[in-house]
């Protein structure tokens, strides 16, 4: 038997995909690390990161301080 060879990691996929955002053309690594989004849209809208977890009718949860500025509640 044979040794395993290791892995060649070296070598960068070149695909690329587009950005859900701004639809501008990235490599696919950085759109699946940034969850759709590439490192200039990422970063911007890193202040939108959060997830509301809100429902009125069942009571659970509050509404975020940001939502309550943003629409004068």
């Amino acid at each position: 038997m044979e040794a395993a060879t290791a892995i060649d990691r070296s070598r960068v996929s070149n695909r690329s995909a587009t950005c859900l955002w701004c639809h501008q053309v990235a490599a696919h690594a950085e759109i699946v690390r940034n969850r759709g989004l590439c490192e200039r849209c990422a970063n911007d809208n890193s202040e939108i990161g959060w997830r509301v977890v809100y429902d009125r009718d069942r009571q659970i949860g509050a509404i975020p301080r940001n939502l309550r500025v943003a629409y004068g509640l």
